[in-house]
């Protein structure tokens, strides 16, 4: 049987992937439903509980992958269940928060590193554009390679834009993972947009893309402050005539064969 990778949405954008002979544990948030601070200050994050036990998403893990350090991606409770020990890759930027947190094998990636067979290439982003781009900070994604396995580019953050349209063409992405929220800050974005893509951003990646690349669309749902929740994508995509065999929308909990 020829070797799989495949993909598992915990919830948001929590991510286990098992890949190359690693099992990834990507932006982990274990917090129960409602126990951290809302993003608009009308729900309190997040807005769903996990439909698995945090041990089961524990298990197994060899190492983590942490697009940024925000509240939605990374959170106090982590600490309290994963190994201290494990290997933990951050941005540059973030290395010291995670170390802080008594993590004490974390390794940034300024550009790219080799585990085994595994290659991770970091790719920078912008998590918004304007004044509210500036203040949301770093973002990274990661491009994951293994000889006979599917290319797998993780957005993180990023808004789509034309230096991420080049880091799809240098890699040749078989998979983009894409955080489709549409996260606002009303505030700000009335004037800059939003901060990840949203369901118009998504049909512009979906349209410029070669057709042969997939998207997973995930990071909705569970956060006040992300507007495109699966349904406004899906209906969207539809009223586009997208091939849904394009654009998948895991459900939490669903596993995706690359």
């Amino acid at each position: 049987m020829s070797e799989k990778a495949i993909i598992r949405l915990v919830r948001s954008a929590t991510l286990k992937i098992n890949y190359a002979g690693y099992t990834i544990l990507v932006d982990p948030v274990f917090a129960g439903k409602g126990t951290l601070q809302s993003a608009l200050g009308v729900y309190k994050s997040p807005r769903v509980h996990l439909v698995m036990p945090i041990s089961e998403i524990t298990e197994g893990v060899d190492m983590v992958l942490l697009t940024h350090n925000h509240i939605d991606h990374y959170e106090p409770s982590v600490k309290q269940h994963l190994p201290k020990n494990i290997p933990f890759y951050t941005q540059p930027q973030d290395k010291i928060s995670i170390m802080e947190d008594g993590f004490t094998n974390v390794e940034s990636i300024e550009d790219s590193t080799t585990i085994g067979r595994l290659t991770i290439h970091r790719i920078t982003g912008h998590h918004g554009f304007g004044q509210i781009g500036q203040m949301m900070g770093p973002v990274s994604g990661y491009v994951l390679m293994a000889e006979e396995l599917p290319t797998l580019y993780i957005m993180g953050d990023s808004k789509w834009e034309p230096c991420i349209l080049d880091t799809v063409k240098k890699y040749r992405p078989d998979y983009i993972v894409v955080n489709s929220g549409g996260a606002v800050f009303p505030e700000f974005s009335k004037t800059d947009g939003c901060i990840i893509p949203d369901e118009q951003e998504v049909m512009a990646m979906l349209e410029t893309l070669p057709t042969h690349i997939k998207l997973i669309a995930v990071h909705m749902d569970a956060i006040d402050h992300c507007q495109t929740t699966r349904g406004i994508l899906s209906n969207e995509a539809r009223h586009h005539g997208i091939d849904m065999n394009r654009l998948i929308i895991p459900e939490d909990g669903e596993r995706i064969a690359l």
